[in-house]
């Protein structure tokens, strides 16, 4: 008898959960599934249209290029020649930042004279626009690296 229940109830189990399956299937009306191709698809189009601004907007956040001001500040440079590296001439950073003016050059580099120092800048790193020398580097760049320089020496101009 035991077995015969036990079969039993294994059937009872089998049936019940087959319905169970099939009618969680079942679409159409009185089911909880939309029948395929019946959304409003004007609805769905803004939503998706609205997901790829908000996207535009966080994407366009986090642009960190320079805006177009900062690249309008940077005229067309071009390497400078040793004439036109004079003593007396103004020196700029690459934003048009005053660095120093020019004490002397020779050959191989010009001594700039910063204000609080002066130090020696190899005649390659000039370059020159419409007006006039400037280094390829900010002012800050600049100043970090002289005082990299007069640390490695532990000179004190």
């Amino acid at each position: 008898m035991t077995r015969t229940a036990t079969r039993l109830f294994i059937a009872i189990a089998f049936a019940t959960a087959g319905a169970t399956a099939a009618g969680a299937q079942a679409t159409g009306p009185g089911s909880a599934q939309p029948v395929p191709g019946s959304a409003d698809s004007a609805m769905i189009s803004q939503g998706n249209r609205d997901n790829v601004a908000a996207y535009n907007q966080l994407v366009g956040a986090a642009d960190n290029r320079p805006k177009q001001q900062n690249r309008a500040e940077v005229h067309h440079a071009v390497p400078a020649s040793a004439a036109d590296i004079k003593a007396g001439a103004a020196l700029r950073d690459i934003t048009g930042v005053p660095i120093g003016t020019i004490v002397s050059v020779d050959a191989t580099q010009a001594i700039v004279d910063t204000g609080q120092t002066k130090i020696g800048v190899p005649i390659i790193a000039f370059g020159k626009d419409d007006r006039g020398l400037l280094l390829a580097m900010t002012a800050d760049k600049f100043t970090q690296l002289v005082a990299q320089a007069h640390a490695k020496t532990g000179a004190s101009n």
